[in-house]
Protein backbone atom coordinates (compact mmCIF):
# COMPACT_ATOMS: atom_id res chain seq x y z
CA UNK A 1 0.00 0.00 0.00
CA UNK A 2 1.14 3.51 -0.80
CA UNK A 3 -0.56 6.90 -0.39
CA UNK A 4 -0.99 9.30 -3.29
CA UNK A 5 -2.24 12.02 -0.96
CA UNK A 6 -0.65 12.26 2.51
CA UNK A 7 -2.34 14.62 4.97
CA UNK A 8 -0.54 15.41 8.23
CA UNK A 9 -1.72 17.28 11.27
CA UNK A 10 0.90 19.78 12.47
CA UNK A 11 0.82 20.18 16.25
CA UNK A 12 1.43 16.82 17.89
CA UNK A 13 2.47 15.11 14.64
CA UNK A 14 5.19 17.28 13.12
CA UNK A 15 5.94 19.78 15.86
CA UNK A 16 5.83 19.84 19.67
CA UNK A 17 5.01 23.32 20.92
CA UNK A 18 4.13 22.67 24.57
CA UNK A 19 6.52 25.34 25.83
CA UNK A 20 5.10 27.92 23.42
CA UNK A 21 1.51 26.95 24.21
CA UNK A 22 2.00 27.59 27.90
CA UNK A 23 3.93 30.84 27.40
CA UNK A 24 1.34 32.19 24.95
CA UNK A 25 -1.59 31.11 27.13
CA UNK A 26 0.06 32.88 30.07
CA UNK A 27 0.30 36.13 28.10
CA UNK A 28 -3.35 35.92 27.05
CA UNK A 29 -4.40 35.28 30.66
CA UNK A 30 -2.34 38.28 31.72
CA UNK A 31 -4.01 40.50 29.10
CA UNK A 32 -7.57 39.40 29.78
CA UNK A 33 -7.66 38.52 33.47
CA UNK A 34 -4.58 40.34 34.78
CA UNK A 35 -2.97 37.14 36.06
CA UNK A 36 0.77 37.26 36.70
CA UNK A 37 3.31 34.59 35.63
CA UNK A 38 3.86 33.76 39.30
CA UNK A 39 0.15 32.96 39.67
CA UNK A 40 0.11 30.78 36.55
CA UNK A 41 3.41 28.88 36.85
CA UNK A 42 2.04 26.39 39.45
CA UNK A 43 -0.47 25.28 36.79
CA UNK A 44 2.18 24.40 34.18
CA UNK A 45 2.37 20.63 34.73
CA UNK A 46 -1.40 20.19 34.91
CA UNK A 47 -1.73 22.30 31.75
CA UNK A 48 0.76 20.06 29.91
CA UNK A 49 -0.98 16.90 31.07
CA UNK A 50 -4.34 18.24 29.88
CA UNK A 51 -3.03 19.53 26.51
CA UNK A 52 -4.41 16.44 24.70
CA UNK A 53 -7.91 17.72 25.48
CA UNK A 54 -7.41 20.93 23.46
CA UNK A 55 -8.83 21.02 19.93
CA UNK A 56 -8.35 24.68 18.95
CA UNK A 57 -5.90 27.27 20.22
CA UNK A 58 -8.36 29.60 22.01
CA UNK A 59 -9.13 26.80 24.48
CA UNK A 60 -5.58 26.95 25.92
CA UNK A 61 -5.90 30.23 27.87
CA UNK A 62 -9.38 29.15 28.98
CA UNK A 63 -7.98 25.86 30.30
CA UNK A 64 -5.15 27.66 32.08
CA UNK A 65 -7.57 30.17 33.61
CA UNK A 66 -9.79 27.32 34.83
CA UNK A 67 -6.83 25.60 36.50
CA UNK A 68 -5.77 28.84 38.15
CA UNK A 69 -9.32 29.33 39.42
CA UNK A 70 -9.10 26.00 41.20
CA UNK A 71 -11.01 23.61 38.94
CA UNK A 72 -9.68 20.12 39.64
CA UNK A 73 -7.51 18.56 36.94
CA UNK A 74 -9.46 15.30 37.17
CA UNK A 75 -12.79 17.07 36.59
CA UNK A 76 -11.43 18.84 33.51
CA UNK A 77 -10.02 15.61 32.14
CA UNK A 78 -13.27 13.68 32.62
CA UNK A 79 -15.50 16.14 30.75
CA UNK A 80 -13.62 18.98 29.08
CA UNK A 81 -16.40 19.86 26.55
CA UNK A 82 -18.84 20.61 29.39
CA UNK A 83 -16.24 22.48 31.41
CA UNK A 84 -15.24 24.47 28.33
CA UNK A 85 -18.77 25.83 27.98
CA UNK A 86 -19.08 26.41 31.72
CA UNK A 87 -15.78 28.32 31.89
CA UNK A 88 -16.77 30.47 28.91
CA UNK A 89 -19.98 31.42 30.70
CA UNK A 90 -18.21 32.08 34.00
CA UNK A 91 -15.51 34.21 32.39
CA UNK A 92 -17.89 36.20 30.23
CA UNK A 93 -15.25 36.13 27.46
CA UNK A 94 -16.43 34.96 24.00
CA UNK A 95 -14.39 32.28 22.27
CA UNK A 96 -13.76 34.67 19.38
CA UNK A 97 -12.21 37.19 21.76
CA UNK A 98 -9.88 34.51 23.14
CA UNK A 99 -8.93 33.45 19.61
CA UNK A 100 -8.16 37.02 18.58
CA UNK A 101 -6.14 37.59 21.74
CA UNK A 102 -4.11 34.45 21.08
CA UNK A 103 -3.33 35.53 17.50
CA UNK A 104 -2.40 39.04 18.65
CA UNK A 105 0.02 37.70 21.24
CA UNK A 106 1.66 35.44 18.69
CA UNK A 107 1.80 38.17 16.05
CA UNK A 108 3.51 40.58 18.42
CA UNK A 109 5.92 37.91 19.62
CA UNK A 110 6.91 36.89 16.09
CA UNK A 111 7.28 40.52 15.05
CA UNK A 112 9.56 41.47 17.97
CA UNK A 113 11.35 38.17 18.73
CA UNK A 114 10.95 35.63 15.94
CA UNK A 115 13.93 33.50 17.00
CA UNK A 116 12.71 33.38 20.58
CA UNK A 117 9.27 32.24 19.45
CA UNK A 118 10.66 29.62 17.07
CA UNK A 119 12.99 28.40 19.82
CA UNK A 120 10.04 27.29 21.96
CA UNK A 121 8.99 24.79 19.28
CA UNK A 122 10.75 21.57 18.45
CA UNK A 123 10.18 19.25 15.55
CA UNK A 124 9.95 15.67 16.73
CA UNK A 125 13.25 13.77 16.22
CA UNK A 126 13.80 12.81 12.60
CA UNK A 127 10.60 14.48 11.33
CA UNK A 128 12.33 17.51 9.79
CA UNK A 129 14.73 15.39 7.73
CA UNK A 130 11.88 13.08 6.68
CA UNK A 131 9.74 16.02 5.51
CA UNK A 132 12.62 17.58 3.55
CA UNK A 133 13.08 14.29 1.73
CA UNK A 134 9.34 13.90 1.19
CA UNK A 135 8.95 17.33 -0.42
CA UNK A 136 11.42 16.37 -3.18
CA UNK A 137 9.29 13.41 -4.32
CA UNK A 138 6.52 13.63 -6.87
CA UNK A 139 4.30 11.39 -4.73
CA UNK A 140 2.74 11.29 -2.30
CA UNK A 141 1.35 14.80 -2.49
CA UNK A 142 1.96 16.25 0.98
CA UNK A 143 -0.65 18.46 2.65
CA UNK A 144 -0.65 19.84 6.19
CA UNK A 145 -3.98 20.31 7.99
CA UNK A 146 -4.13 22.21 11.25
CA UNK A 147 -6.25 24.37 13.52
CA UNK A 148 -3.19 26.65 13.87
CA UNK A 149 -2.89 29.71 11.61
CA UNK A 150 -1.22 28.71 8.33
CA UNK A 151 1.21 31.66 8.51
CA UNK A 152 2.60 30.39 11.82
CA UNK A 153 3.06 26.93 10.32
CA UNK A 154 4.95 28.39 7.36
CA UNK A 155 7.32 30.24 9.70
CA UNK A 156 8.11 27.05 11.60
CA UNK A 157 8.55 24.94 8.46
CA UNK A 158 10.86 27.51 6.89
CA UNK A 159 12.89 27.54 10.09
CA UNK A 160 13.53 23.83 9.44
CA UNK A 161 14.34 24.39 5.76
CA UNK A 162 11.03 22.91 4.60
CA UNK A 163 9.18 24.75 1.85
CA UNK A 164 5.66 23.89 0.82
CA UNK A 165 3.36 25.84 -1.52
CA UNK A 166 0.81 27.93 0.33
CA UNK A 167 -2.08 25.83 -0.95
CA UNK A 168 -0.55 22.76 0.71
CA UNK A 169 -0.72 24.34 4.19
CA UNK A 170 -4.34 24.51 5.34
CA UNK A 171 -4.69 26.23 8.70
CA UNK A 172 -7.73 27.47 10.56
CA UNK A 173 -8.19 30.21 7.96
CA UNK A 174 -9.87 27.65 5.67
CA UNK A 175 -12.81 27.73 8.14
CA UNK A 176 -13.73 24.07 7.72
CA UNK A 177 -13.35 20.99 9.87
CA UNK A 178 -10.82 18.35 8.88
CA UNK A 179 -13.30 15.78 7.46
CA UNK A 180 -14.69 18.49 5.14
CA UNK A 181 -11.20 19.63 4.15
CA UNK A 182 -10.14 16.05 3.37
CA UNK A 183 -13.17 15.57 1.12
CA UNK A 184 -12.34 18.79 -0.73
CA UNK A 185 -8.73 17.69 -1.21
CA UNK A 186 -9.82 14.36 -2.68
CA UNK A 187 -12.29 16.08 -4.98
CA UNK A 188 -9.70 18.58 -6.20
CA UNK A 189 -7.14 15.83 -6.80
CA UNK A 190 -9.76 13.53 -8.35
CA UNK A 191 -8.59 10.64 -6.20
CA UNK A 192 -10.52 7.86 -4.46
CA UNK A 193 -10.55 7.87 -0.65
CA UNK A 194 -8.33 4.77 -0.58
CA UNK A 195 -5.44 6.89 -1.92
CA UNK A 196 -5.63 9.20 1.10
CA UNK A 197 -3.56 8.57 4.25
CA UNK A 198 -4.25 10.88 7.19
CA UNK A 199 -2.04 11.15 10.30
CA UNK A 200 -3.62 12.88 13.29
CA UNK A 201 -2.86 12.91 17.02
CA UNK A 202 -6.43 13.54 18.20
CA UNK A 203 -8.56 10.41 18.41
CA UNK A 204 -11.75 12.50 18.37
CA UNK A 205 -10.82 13.93 14.97
CA UNK A 206 -10.18 10.46 13.56
CA UNK A 207 -13.58 9.34 14.88
CA UNK A 208 -15.17 12.25 13.00
CA UNK A 209 -13.39 11.22 9.80
CA UNK A 210 -14.51 7.60 10.27
CA UNK A 211 -18.13 8.76 10.46
CA UNK A 212 -18.04 10.29 6.96
CA UNK A 213 -19.22 7.73 4.35
CA UNK A 214 -17.17 9.37 1.58
CA UNK A 215 -14.01 8.78 3.64
CA UNK A 216 -14.69 5.20 4.69
CA UNK A 217 -11.77 3.87 2.58
CA UNK A 218 -9.24 6.46 3.79
CA UNK A 219 -6.31 5.01 5.76
CA UNK A 220 -6.20 6.62 9.20
CA UNK A 221 -3.32 6.80 11.69
CA UNK A 222 -3.13 7.97 15.30
CA UNK A 223 0.28 9.52 16.03
CA UNK A 224 1.21 7.80 19.30
CA UNK A 225 3.88 10.40 20.12
CA UNK A 226 1.47 13.34 19.99
CA UNK A 227 -1.08 14.97 22.28
CA UNK A 228 -3.19 11.98 23.21
CA UNK A 229 -3.86 9.98 26.34
CA UNK A 230 -2.75 6.37 27.04
CA UNK A 231 -6.33 5.14 26.97
CA UNK A 232 -6.81 6.75 23.56
CA UNK A 233 -3.76 4.98 22.15
CA UNK A 234 -5.07 1.74 23.57
CA UNK A 235 -8.45 2.33 21.94
CA UNK A 236 -6.83 3.09 18.59
CA UNK A 237 -4.75 -0.10 18.75
CA UNK A 238 -7.98 -2.11 19.07
CA UNK A 239 -9.89 -0.28 16.32
CA UNK A 240 -9.74 -2.11 12.97
CA UNK A 241 -10.21 1.19 11.10
CA UNK A 242 -7.25 2.88 12.79
CA UNK A 243 -3.52 2.26 12.84
CA UNK A 244 -1.42 3.25 15.84
CA UNK A 245 1.75 4.80 14.44
CA UNK A 246 4.93 5.33 16.45
CA UNK A 247 7.65 7.87 15.74
CA UNK A 248 10.18 5.25 14.68
CA UNK A 249 7.79 3.97 12.00
CA UNK A 250 7.29 7.44 10.54
CA UNK A 251 10.58 7.46 8.61
CA UNK A 252 10.12 3.90 7.37
CA UNK A 253 8.76 3.05 3.91
CA UNK A 254 5.02 3.62 3.76
CA UNK A 255 4.38 -0.08 3.37
CA UNK A 256 5.69 -0.55 6.91
CA UNK A 257 3.34 1.96 8.52
CA UNK A 258 0.63 -0.67 8.66
CA UNK A 259 2.29 -3.08 11.05
CA UNK A 260 1.45 -6.76 10.99
CA UNK A 261 -0.27 -8.05 14.12
CA UNK A 262 2.26 -8.91 16.85
CA UNK A 263 3.19 -12.56 17.12
CA UNK A 264 2.41 -12.54 20.82
CA UNK A 265 -0.80 -10.88 21.94
CA UNK A 266 -1.88 -10.65 25.55
CA UNK A 267 -5.33 -9.13 25.81
CA UNK A 268 -8.15 -9.06 28.36
CA UNK A 269 -11.32 -10.95 27.60
CA UNK A 270 -14.24 -9.25 25.92
CA UNK A 271 -16.80 -7.59 28.25
CA UNK A 272 -19.33 -10.38 27.61
CA UNK A 273 -16.80 -12.98 28.76
CA UNK A 274 -16.06 -11.00 31.91
CA UNK A 275 -19.79 -10.75 32.64
CA UNK A 276 -20.11 -14.53 32.40
CA UNK A 277 -17.14 -15.03 34.71
CA UNK A 278 -18.42 -12.67 37.40
CA UNK A 279 -21.93 -14.10 37.15
CA UNK A 280 -20.56 -17.55 37.90
CA UNK A 281 -18.65 -16.31 40.93
CA UNK A 282 -15.26 -16.31 39.26
CA UNK A 283 -12.65 -14.28 41.18
CA UNK A 284 -10.90 -13.27 37.98
CA UNK A 285 -12.50 -9.82 37.96
CA UNK A 286 -12.94 -8.59 41.54
CA UNK A 287 -14.94 -5.50 42.36
CA UNK A 288 -11.83 -3.75 43.62
CA UNK A 289 -8.35 -3.43 42.15
CA UNK A 290 -6.53 -6.77 42.67
CA UNK A 291 -3.90 -6.99 45.39
CA UNK A 292 -1.32 -8.01 42.77
CA UNK A 293 -1.80 -4.65 41.04
CA UNK A 294 0.85 -3.01 43.25
CA UNK A 295 3.53 -5.47 42.22
CA UNK A 296 2.28 -5.54 38.63
CA UNK A 297 2.46 -1.74 38.48
CA UNK A 298 6.09 -1.79 39.63
CA UNK A 299 7.05 -4.52 37.14
CA UNK A 300 5.27 -2.75 34.26
CA UNK A 301 6.95 0.53 35.22
CA UNK A 302 10.37 -1.13 34.90
CA UNK A 303 9.36 -2.66 31.56
CA UNK A 304 8.21 0.78 30.36
CA UNK A 305 11.58 2.20 31.48
CA UNK A 306 13.39 -0.39 29.35
CA UNK A 307 11.03 0.23 26.41
CA UNK A 308 11.61 3.97 26.39
CA UNK A 309 15.35 3.46 26.92
CA UNK A 310 15.52 1.13 23.89
CA UNK A 311 13.37 3.52 21.86
CA UNK A 312 15.78 6.35 22.68
CA UNK A 313 18.71 4.29 21.44
CA UNK A 314 16.83 3.43 18.24
CA UNK A 315 16.11 7.13 17.64
CA UNK A 316 19.77 8.06 18.24
CA UNK A 317 21.05 5.40 15.84
CA UNK A 318 18.37 6.24 13.28
CA UNK A 319 19.31 9.94 13.32
CA UNK A 320 22.98 8.96 12.99
CA UNK A 321 21.99 6.85 9.91
CA UNK A 322 23.45 3.70 11.43
CA UNK A 323 20.34 1.57 10.81
CA UNK A 324 19.15 0.05 7.57
CA UNK A 325 15.49 0.36 6.55
CA UNK A 326 14.99 -3.30 7.52
CA UNK A 327 16.47 -2.73 10.99
CA UNK A 328 14.30 0.37 11.51
CA UNK A 329 11.25 -1.64 10.48
CA UNK A 330 12.07 -4.49 12.89
CA UNK A 331 12.76 -2.11 15.78
CA UNK A 332 9.60 -0.06 15.17
CA UNK A 333 7.38 -3.13 15.02
CA UNK A 334 8.91 -4.63 18.17
CA UNK A 335 8.62 -1.39 20.16
CA UNK A 336 5.02 -0.90 19.09
CA UNK A 337 4.17 -4.50 20.00
CA UNK A 338 5.79 -4.11 23.41
CA UNK A 339 3.87 -0.90 24.07
CA UNK A 340 0.58 -2.53 23.15
CA UNK A 341 1.30 -5.43 25.51
CA UNK A 342 2.02 -3.02 28.35
CA UNK A 343 -1.32 -1.28 27.72
CA UNK A 344 -3.15 -4.63 27.61
CA UNK A 345 -1.62 -5.70 30.94
CA UNK A 346 -2.49 -2.34 32.49
CA UNK A 347 -6.07 -2.93 31.44
CA UNK A 348 -6.01 -6.45 32.83
CA UNK A 349 -4.74 -5.33 36.25
CA UNK A 350 -6.91 -2.18 36.26
CA UNK A 351 -3.88 0.11 36.29
CA UNK A 352 -3.95 3.61 34.80
CA UNK A 353 -1.00 3.70 32.34
CA UNK A 354 -0.35 7.30 33.45
CA UNK A 355 0.55 5.91 36.90
CA UNK A 356 3.49 3.88 35.57
CA UNK A 357 6.17 5.97 37.24
CA UNK A 358 8.14 6.24 40.49
CA UNK A 359 8.82 9.49 42.35
CA UNK A 360 12.49 9.53 43.38
CA UNK A 361 12.26 12.69 45.48
CA UNK A 362 15.00 15.22 44.80
CA UNK A 363 16.30 13.02 41.96
CA UNK A 364 13.10 13.56 39.99
CA UNK A 365 11.08 10.64 38.63
CA UNK A 366 11.90 7.31 37.02
CA UNK A 367 10.13 8.32 33.77
CA UNK A 368 9.15 11.74 32.39
CA UNK A 369 5.95 13.03 33.95
CA UNK A 370 4.48 13.96 30.56
CA UNK A 371 4.77 11.82 27.43
CA UNK A 372 7.65 9.75 26.15
CA UNK A 373 11.28 10.76 26.42
CA UNK A 374 13.09 11.80 23.25
CA UNK A 375 16.91 11.95 23.32
CA UNK A 376 18.67 15.26 22.98
CA UNK A 377 15.59 17.30 23.86
CA UNK A 378 15.68 19.39 27.07
CA UNK A 379 13.41 18.13 29.83
CA UNK A 380 11.79 20.49 32.30
CA UNK A 381 12.21 17.96 35.12
CA UNK A 382 14.91 15.35 35.52
CA UNK A 383 14.22 11.64 35.22
CA UNK A 384 16.31 8.53 35.73
CA UNK A 385 15.48 7.53 32.16
CA UNK A 386 17.15 10.67 30.77
CA UNK A 387 20.21 10.07 32.99
CA UNK A 388 20.56 6.46 31.82
CA UNK A 389 20.19 7.48 28.17
CA UNK A 390 22.85 10.16 28.50
CA UNK A 391 25.21 7.77 30.28
CA UNK A 392 24.74 5.11 27.61
CA UNK A 393 25.21 7.64 24.83
CA UNK A 394 28.44 8.93 26.44
CA UNK A 395 29.71 5.57 27.68
CA UNK A 396 30.99 4.78 31.16
CA UNK A 397 33.23 2.14 32.74
CA UNK A 398 32.53 0.78 36.22
CA UNK A 399 35.58 -0.89 37.82
CA UNK A 400 35.67 -2.15 41.39
CA UNK A 401 35.12 -4.92 43.93
CA UNK A 402 32.02 -5.88 45.92
CA UNK A 403 31.78 -8.10 49.02
CA UNK A 404 28.37 -9.51 49.93
CA UNK A 405 27.61 -11.19 53.22
CA UNK A 406 25.55 -11.32 56.38
CA UNK A 407 26.16 -11.55 60.14
CA UNK A 408 29.58 -9.98 59.60
CA UNK A 409 30.57 -12.88 57.33
CA UNK A 410 31.89 -12.22 53.80
CA UNK A 411 30.18 -14.80 51.61
CA UNK A 412 30.49 -13.52 48.04
CA UNK A 413 33.30 -11.54 46.47
CA UNK A 414 32.83 -9.96 43.04
CA UNK A 415 35.36 -8.10 40.94
CA UNK A 416 33.63 -5.98 38.31
CA UNK A 417 34.67 -4.25 35.16
CA UNK A 418 31.49 -3.12 33.43
CA UNK A 419 31.28 -1.14 30.21
CA UNK A 420 27.93 0.62 29.70
CA UNK A 421 27.56 2.25 26.29
CA UNK A 422 25.63 2.23 23.06
CA UNK A 423 26.46 -0.80 20.90
CA UNK A 424 27.12 1.59 18.02
CA UNK A 425 30.21 2.90 19.85
CA UNK A 426 31.80 -0.57 19.96
CA UNK A 427 32.30 -0.77 16.19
Amino acid sequence: MYPRLLALDFDGVICDGLAEYFATACQVCQRIWGLTPAELEPCRLAFERLRPLIETGWEMPLLLWGLQQGVAEGDLRRDWPSWRQQLLQQSGIPAQHLAEGLDQVRDAWIRTDLQGWLGLHRFYPGVGAWLRQLTTAAEPRLVILSTKEGRFIRQLLEGEGIRLPRHRILGKEVRADKPTTLQRLLSAAQLPAADLWFVEDRLQTLEQVKAVPALQDAVLFLAGWGYNLPEERQQAARDPRLHLLNLTQLSQPFQQWIAAPPRLSIAPAEPEAWSQMTASGSPLLPAQKPAQAGLASLVLTLVELLRQLMEAQVVRQMEAERLSPEQIEQAGTSLQSLREQILHLCDLFQIDPAELNVDLGDLGTLLPRQGDYYPGQPQREGSLLELLDRLINTGIVIDGEIDLGLAQLDLIHARLKLVLTSSAKLY
